[in-house]
């Protein structure tokens, strides 16, 4: 149970440290805010674009930004598998 439990915590941790080295946040409303910036114009602009998707995901709540940001990765696999 113990072994169950410590791989359990090391993925979430895992996902973390990810999420962290590819967007810079964990706050799920700001990673998807980068992730929507950075589909809209690319990796190069997307500084530029990042504010105004901010400003769209600050009324969202944290549930819906995972979900939106669940929703993009899909999308992102599914662009990378045709």
């Amino acid at each position: 149970m113990r072994g169950l439990i410590m791989t359990f915590l090391f993925l979430v941790v895992g996902g973390l440290c990810a999420i962290y080295i590819a967007y810079g946040q964990i706050d799920p409303c700001r990673t998807l805010a980068i992730e929507q910036a950075r589909r809209a114009v690319g990796s190069h602009a997307s500084g530029l674009v990042e504010p105004f998707t901010r400003m769209a995901t600050s009324q969202m709540s944290s549930t819906e930004c995972v979900g939106g940001l669940l929703h993009s990765w899909r999308e992102r696999i599914a662009d990378d598998l045709r």
